[in-house]
């Protein structure tokens, strides 16, 4: 689920809704993603999984694909109570 509400994000706000992304495409190394669009998807995630992200999260690994990202939210929701 949030696999795929990433990706929509990705593509809506970077791609301008033409276009396509792998899961575990290199969203840098495609140059989809920048520093300035980083602090933009930082900001989407912390608050549509109502999660904080550390600047300890902020690395290369858990930021450069789709399904890094969402491993990302995964770990960080999977101990929260709801």
């Amino acid at each position: 689920m949030a696999k795929e509400q990433i990706r929509e994000f990705i593509i809506d706000h970077f791609l301008r809704g033409e276009g396509d992304i792998k899961n575990d495409e290199s969203l840098f190394g495609a140059g989809i993603v920048d520093s300035l669009r980083l602090m933009e998807l930082i900001a989407f995630i912390e608050k549509n999984f109502k999660i904080s992200v550390n600047m300890s999260d902020v690395t290369i690994t858990n930021f450069d694909t789709v399904s890094s990202i969402s491993e990302l939210v995964d770990k960080k929701t999977s101990g929260r109570k709801n």
